[in-house]
């Protein structure tokens, strides 16, 4: 069994209304287009990263934020700055929002690992909640460094609008925290950088999901949508059920985040 969840949406967000969350993925880094393991490793972005991060600018630039929170990691810090450069903010980075730890396997490329480290990986890819490599963190753990200080963020934000830049794992945990459900439905989700989540505090919270490139450019749905899982066809419509409600992603571009054809 899981560590129980410390927060609910009934506490976590109850008393943040009506505050907005804008969550982010990192762009690509060096470590992405290399296929190597980063974790809390701290590479740069890549080309590629700087545009995504200019995407994400762009699709913010009609929403007056408040704050933006990132990690301590580079790759956190560049994706955001050009969302806040063009608001005229500055940036808040915190330690714990930093990426998993994967110990021992930090800055090892996939394609090259010796049998006793994809061991390893294979066998936290089958129980990201509780197995931890060698020096590293495992789902729970992340959950316990990043709860409290989200919850504190909740606290100090009662209302306004924050952007969030993270990574996979701790995105995953402010997911399922805001929106109430069990992480473990959400531990494989690859939490692209081609959305954002524009999740609505409330004591019973909606999301949004925003696509920031290709032929959706500018699409804002209800609902979550990742089109790497494969839960995502099923369109599950089971609120508060733990398990996420899945976006049919076919509604009218919205003008505040971008044109689909720019």
């Amino acid at each position: 069994m899981g560590m129980k969840q410390t927060m609910t949406p009934e506490t976590i967000c109850a008393k943040s209304r009506p505050l907005t969350i804008f969550l982010a993925r990192h762009g690509q880094s060096e470590s992405n287009r290399e296929e190597r393991i980063s974790g809390q490793a701290d590479p740069t972005l890549t080309e590629k990263g700087h545009r995504q991060a200019q995407r994400l600018a762009t699709a913010l630039r009609s929403i007056p934020l408040t704050k933006i929170l990132t990690s301590t990691l580079r790759r956190s810090i560049e994706t955001a700055r050009p969302t806040a450069e063009s608001q005229e903010m500055s940036l808040c980075a915190l330690d714990a929002l930093k990426e998993m730890s994967f110990g021992v396997l930090e800055g090892q490329l996939r394609r090259d690992l010796d049998h006793e480290s994809q061991r390893l990986l294979d066998q936290w890819t089958t129980n990201k909640l509780h197995f931890r490599i060698p020096g590293g963190e495992h789902l729970v753990d992340v959950q316990r460094r990043v709860l409290p200080v989200l919850s504190q963020v909740l606290t100090e934000n009662p209302d306004g609008t924050l952007l969030v830049v993270g990574h996979r794992h701790t995105n995953i945990v402010i997911l399922s925290a805001l929106m109430g459900w069990h992480v473990e439905y959400l531990a494989d989700l690859s939490i692209r950088s081609k959305y954002v989540y524009e999740i609505q505090c409330t004591p019973t919270p909606h999301i949004y999901t925003i696509c920031l490139t290709g032929k959706g450019r500018g699409t804002r749905a209800e609902g979550f949508f990742n089109e790497d899982d494969p839960m995502c066809s099923s369109h599950e419509h089971q609120t508060w059920s733990g398990k996420p409600e899945y976006a049919d992603f076919h509604h009218e571009t919205d003008p505040r985040y971008g044109n689909g054809n720019a």
